[in-house]
């Protein structure tokens, strides 16, 4: 990296990242390159961490795991071309998740650009950048003077948060940072907003009908979704809590909204979907009234029968996307534009001093139904070890503590949100859920621990996602974060196999997926490691993994026919999940 004194000429570069400092932005993800090679200096100079990375996924997934813990916009810079097109997988991630990033991508100088020729490519790694990544980004701005530069970033940083938050893009041409400027050049006030849209009188007047039916229900049910997870709203889970202690409802969450709700609180089911918990599940189908906080309703929620979703009841659906609640997969009573806060209070408010009387019958059975604990039962006469053991192996250490875990995709990432405990106060899950992205796993732990200095975080990882980004291991010892691996290895890409025999009753891509000697590869490294096979060695190494100062590897193979048990399949209502090609 050139380092830059006093008599080096101020530059564009330097004025945006000055502004990006004085916006509480402390660090930055980077893989560099020439093209970005300006503002990665202008950073230096604003005494900006700058966090660099192996591979441009790793910069941007560490980046978004800090956003989610924070609710505060992350930058990620990478150079023109292969920068770009490597960065596109993560930025789908935050688009899909509503992340709020700003990717800052170098490009070519604007004389290239504007030249008009018609030819593949307009200069050295030049790539359409604009164009690859408007589909999947709130804004995007390609300034092609200073002044334009100047202008956009507020802008960018604005729209980032607004609504329902998301990635936003400043492709950066170089001539452009290389322009001197004043130390002072001014930027353009745009404040962020976060707009109540509870506020009008429709709004009003659809909160207390949703009040109205929450408090005469027999069978209500909250689903609580990523957006009633808010780092930045201290006071929403005593709300949340006060609006299921009034309306006596029961919980279920989504996938990514695991840690909205206490998963040992005695209402609490579970999650639901196509892997959720059974009688998460069945809670759903049976309930009377359906109130959805912050959860898109997609088809991994509701599975494809959508006709019968809540099928003997109403769903109420608060949402801060009106193009979500435009267009829903189910039937809706009532829908509100909205953020889940803000609901939530003018809820509490509403609601009844008194609510009508609840089936207990029901309520109680579906305590017992999540009490059951029928996922993912052990295979008789497995050679490795049952998933579900593992997990609760560990979960013994977790409990009554504090820490983030991170997964990858695959049948690891189900196990791991069906078998540990999540909690706004206690361990919280990031875990890549529309996009559904392998090697979101490894980056996004040595995110997650730069977010939350002091505190554990477990990266439950697959043979398969763990090889997408396993270079970040580097990334990971050269700053000897408190990160512990576990690696789950079936030697099979266990989602898809099960997938493909389920559907074509035979797996000839992803059943024997050949994996290489993790141990030695951690170590090579410079983590510590060690391989686990036998059940009698198991809590020796789990307490070994949980003892360890900094980053540690725990590799356990397990049993190489493990699948997801029960799933939601198409043509199932939620209330007849798949049981098992034994069931």
């Amino acid at each position: 990296m050139t380092t830059m004194n006093n008599t080096d000429p101020y530059t564009i570069a330097d004025r945006v990242a000055a502004h990006l400092a004085a916006q509480g932005i402390s660090r930055v993800f980077v893989y560099p390159g020439g093209t970005i090679a300006p503002l990665v200096n202008g950073f230096e100079r604003a005494g900006v961490q700058v966090e660099v990375f192996k591979h441009e996924q790793g910069a941007a997934y560490a980046a978004l795991a800090l956003a989610r813990l924070t609710g505060q916009t992350q930058v990620v810079m990478v150079t023109s071309g292969p920068g770009v097109t490597n960065v596109l997988t993560p930025l789908a991630d935050a688009w899909y998740d509503s992340t709020p990033l700003l990717l800052i991508t170098g490009q070519v100088g604007t004389g290239d650009l504007n030249s008009g020729r018609r030819v593949r490519q307009l200069g050295f790694q030049e790539a359409p950048t604009s164009d690859l990544v408007r589909p999947i980004s709130k804004s995007v701005c390609c300034p092609m003077n200073a002044e334009q530069a100047l202008a956009a970033l507020p802008r960018l940083l604005a729209d980032a948060v607004n609504g329902r938050p998301g990635p936003v893009v400043l492709d950066f041409p170089m001539d452009v940072q290389r322009t001197v400027c004043a130390e002072d050049a001014e930027l353009p006030a745009v404040a962020s907003v976060l707009t109540d849209a509870n506020a009008d009188a429709a709004a009003t007047a659809l909160i207390a009908d949703i009040a109205t039916a929450l408090a005469a229900a027999r069978r209500p049910v909250l689903l609580l979704g990523q957006g009633a997870v808010q780092p930045g709203n201290a006071q929403l889970p005593a709300m949340l809590q006060a609006l299921v202690a009034r309306s006596q409802a029961l919980v279920v969450t989504s996938l990514p909204g695991l840690a909205a709700w206490d998963g040992d609180d005695a209402s609490c089911l579970g999650y639901i979907g196509h892997t959720g918990h059974a009688g998460a599940n069945r809670a759903v189908h049976g309930a009377d009234l359906l109130l959805v906080l912050g959860a898109r309703l997609d088809v991994r929620q509701t599975g494809n029968l959508t006709a019968q979703f809540v099928p003997q009841g109403r769903v109420a659906w608060v949402n801060n996307d009106a193009d979500e609640l435009a267009h829903p997969r189910v039937k809706v009573a009532w829908s509100l534009h909205a953020e889940v806060g803000h609901t939530v209070a003018r809820l509490l408010q509403q609601l009844p001093a008194s609510v009508g009387a609840k089936d207990t019958d029901w309520q109680t059975h579906c305590r017992l139904d999540r009490q059951a604990d029928v996922e993912d039962p052990a295979n008789p006469g497995a050679i490795g070890l049952a998933p579900k053991a593992v997990l609760r192996a560990v979960a013994r250490h977790m409990a009554g503590g504090r820490g983030v875990v991170t997964t990858g995709v695959g049948s690891h990432q189900q196990w791991a949100a069906r078998h540990l405990r999540y909690a706004p106060t206690g361990w919280r899950l990031l875990t890549s859920g529309g996009h559904g992205a392998m090697g979101y796993d490894l980056p996004s732990a040595i995110g997650a621990a730069l977010a939350t200095p002091g505190e554990p975080v477990l990266c439950v990882v697959g043979d398969g996602s763990l090889l997408m980004n396993i270079q970040e291991l580097a990334s990971l010892a050269e700053r000897g974060l408190p990160v512990k691996l576990l690696l789950l290895n079936n030697q099979r890409l266990g989602i898809v196999s099960q997938f493909q025999r389920i559907t074509w009753g035979r797996d000839p891509s992803s059943g024997r997926f050949a994996t290489p000697d993790f141990v030695t590869i951690a170590r090579g490294f410079g983590l510590q490691a060690e391989r686990v096979a036998q059940a009698a060695e198991l809590d020796a190494a789990v307490a070994r993994l949980w003892a360890a100062p900094g980053p540690v590897l725990l590799e356990v193979a397990i049993d190489h026919d493990a699948d997801v048990v029960p799933m939601l399949l198409a043509g199932q209502t939620m209330d007849a999940m798949w049981q098992g090609h034994g069931a």
